[in-house]
């Protein structure tokens, strides 16, 4: 046991233990987002361009102030009454900045430039501690003491001047601490005592989920102050689902990244922090005011324009952590987010000043559009999620241990079923691929939200500047011309007026036609590719033919049509262990009798005698799946229709087999002479008649076809 007293600090190694988030910790992210309400409550009274930027100025020294707390606590460990002395100290500090900071807004920068010093110096001194009382990380200490310390001494500096001359003083200050991680002792430090990501993710995701959570705070606040009617609160339920996307767009896509290795890497993904957090606050003031957006009126420019910046800082934000991290469980590649994240950010910009030629609550429904589109992106790129115990809830267990364990096997699935994890992001699936596995429905939604997004823009490129186009008094009549020009109509009401306007129209026509050469070259490709109607019953039968235990399955032409020059290929899959106990996967090729077929119109009964070196001679037919993990047929043949190769795929699984069992015919012949094929009993089998009522292992004591020495038209 030790004393609570006094402890020695202890660096942290990455690796070495898990690090877990404090109480105190937590306590102490509850002073900054109390802080951050005070300075949102100040911009939402001066919500113009110099209010945004004195909100940004006091916004940074604040993340600044918590970003350090954080990576100190991050590299140290350390919970005696000093550290936590200390510790609620700087939270007076900060809790004085937030206190001063909508005086900041009104002119008054003192108190917030004597409280940031303070909060700052304590950060300083926490650095000295462990530098006078640990070996272990001293020239850390020293390096980032010192940083502290400086900005701290700018900071208290700038109380004793002029405000306008105390702003650029704070300035040089912050760029003292972000410009810190950029010089080369800092690099050298970071790799010397390597920061540990699992934690420091956790505590930007906790600062980030509390901010959010600042939003409906305020919405509820506002509602429960008013006690509004129905229609209130439905659009309070549309406000409180842009809070909602934005949470989905982090905590499912930012929070579960890795960031790849490579120089400054993490620094982009620390610095991106910053403006999504102030984003996130400036957010949460907008959606406040947007509760109360109307069908009648545009919305004021004013929250109009921030909620819009702040949703595309958001956007923008998270696209520059996309582009220094990974994701090992998504299907299409990373670039393809980060472009969508940047497309819609722009979009958010270009509506925010074309908003004026529409409702407010147009405006607002647009905005949510934009959000939303966002997750149903990262769902269709990531259906399956990633963290540290994604492995134990999908049972993922090698297939060794399962074997060695004697633990009982998980149901088939088909082999192409496969979670695909730690994909490198250039080689996973392209849009194109994307496209031409998926269904056609796939297709149409994708064409759909790329049609209505790009008329959107469009449509608010050419509400930009008023008389741009003629006959253009409101948002839906620019939203129906970019239509029209995007399909070449043209009906001749609406046309381009001024400059501008024809460089609108010369843009979307050149997009225009662009887009509908991939479209029509990607529905072409799709409707064309030849697909095949091969029918495999479902199941595979054991019985004796000719003499022979064999092996029999049939496939069937559904569509009726010249396939030429079929062929057929068997291959086994077996669980194997080597004599070093390593767990092998091994093919085997299965021989059919006949393995080409010249005209593949109607059924072909496929056989595969199992004796000599057949690869299912020595299976126990009582207990199949301990030994046979599929059975894998392929058929491929040239498709008189299409005029092209065809092929067809079909696993059995050792559920799949049925010993003692023949098929039923299923062809007849018709009184004109023609040829029946029943499909409706291409499953069915029989049981063959046996001189014991259980079957037996030994596949040379299998009970014999009675039919045997017949020849049925399916076999030719």
């Amino acid at each position: 046991m030790r004393s609570r007293w006094f402890h020695v600090p202890l660096l942290h190694s990455h690796g070495a233990l898990e690090k877990k988030v404090t109480w105190l910790e937590l306590f102490y992210d509850l002073i900054f987002v109390a802080a951050f309400i005070q300075l949102g409550n100040g911009l939402s009274e001066h919500v113009d361009g110099t209010g945004v930027l004195v909100f940004c100025g006091v916004f940074v020294p604040l993340w600044t102030a918590w970003t350090g707390f954080t990576f100190f606590a991050n590299r140290f460990t350390v919970d005696d009454i000093l550290h936590r002395v200390m510790v609620f100290l700087q939270m007076f500090a900060v809790g004085g900045m937030a206190l001063s900071a909508p005086e900041v807004l009104r002119g008054q920068h003192v108190p917030f430039a004597l409280a940031t010093a303070g909060a700052l110096f304590i950060i300083a001194l926490l650095h000295y501690r462990v530098h006078q009382q640990t070996e272990e990380g001293r020239d850390y200490c020293f390096f980032w003491g010192g940083v502290f310390l400086v900005s701290s001494i700018g900071w208290l500096a700038s109380a004793f001047v002029m405000a306008h001359i105390a702003y650029w003083i704070w300035a040089g200050a912050t760029v003292t601490i972000l410009g810190a991680p950029m010089h080369r002792r800092s690099r050298e430090l970071a790799e010397r005592y390597p920061i540990d990501f699992e934690h420091l993710g956790e505590r930007y995701g906790l600062l980030t989920l509390i901010v959010l959570g600042e939003s409906f705070v305020k919405v509820l606040s506002l509602l429960a102050a008013e006690g509004a009617g129905l229609d209130v609160y439905a659009q309070a339920a549309v406000v409180l689902l842009v809070t909602c996307g934005v949470w989905w767009v982090y905590f499912d896509d930012v929070a579960g990244a890795h960031v790849r290795k490579g120089p400054a890497k993490w620094v982009v993904w620390l610095y991106a922090h910053l403006p999504l957090q102030a984003a996130i606050v400036a957010t949460g003031v907008a959606l406040k005011k947007a509760v109360h957006f109307t069908w009648d009126e545009p919305a004021g420019a004013g929250y109009r324009w921030l909620l819009a910046g702040a949703v595309a800082l958001v956007f923008f934000a998270v696209a520059m952590v996309d582009s220094v991290t990974e994701r090992k469980s998504a299907e299409l590649s990373d670039r393809a987010r980060i472009n969508v994240r940047w497309i819609s950010g722009v979009l958010l910009l270009v509506l925010a000043p074309a908003g004026n030629l529409m409702s407010g609550g147009l405006f607002l429904a647009l905005l949510t559009g934009v959000v939303i589109t966002q997750v149903i992106l990262d769902v269709a790129m990531a259906p399956f999620e990633e963290n540290e115990h994604s492995e134990e809830r999908l049972g993922a267990r090698s297939l060794a241990d399962r074997v060695q364990s004697g633990e009982a096997l998980p149901v088939r699935r088909d082999l192409t079923e496969s979670v695909r994890k730690g994909t490198p992001s250039a080689m996973r699936r392209d849009l194109y691929f994307y496209f031409m596995e998926g269904s056609w429905g796939r297709i149409f939604v994708a064409f759909l939200i790329v049609f209505l997004v790009t008329n959107i823009f469009f449509g608010a490129l050419y509400a930009l500047e008023p008389g741009a186009v003629a006959g253009v008094d409101t948002f839906g009549d620019a939203f129906f011309f970019s239509v029209q020009t995007m399909s070449t109509i043209g009906y001749g009401a609406l046309s381009p007026e001024t400059a501008y306007g024809n460089a609108v129209v010369t843009a979307e026509a050149a997009i225009g036609i662009i887009g509908v050469a991939i479209v029509t070259g990607l529905v072409f490709a799709k409707a064309s590719r030849a697909t095949s109607s091969v029918l495999f019953s479902n199941v595979v039968t054991i019985h004796t033919h000719h003499g022979k235990p064999t092996l029999s399955f049939r496939a069937g032409n559904a569509r009726g049509n010249e396939v030429v020059d079929a062929t057929v290929s068997i291959t086994l899959v077996k669980d194997v262990m080597t004599p070093e106990g390593l767990h092998l996967r091994k093919l085997f090729d299965v021989l059919p009798t006949r393995a080409r077929s010249p005209l593949f119109v109607l059924s072909w009964q496929i056989m595969h005698p199992i004796e000599g070196d057949s690869p299912l001679i020595d299976v126990d037919w009582d207990a199949p799946e301990g030994q046979i993990i599929a059975l894998i047929v392929t058929i491929m043949g040239h498709d008189g229709t299409y005029a092209q190769t065809i092929h067809a795929r079909h696993t059995y699984y050792p559920e799949d087999f049925r010993v003692g069992h023949r098929f039923v015919d299923v062809i007849s012949q018709l009184d004109d002479g023609r040829l029946q094929v029943d499909y409706g009993a291409f499953h069915d089998t029989t049981a063959l008649p046996t001189d014991s009522t259980a079957l037996p292992t030994d596949s040379t004591a299998l009970p014999k076809d009675s039919t045997e020495g017949t020849v049925r038209p399916e076999e030719e």
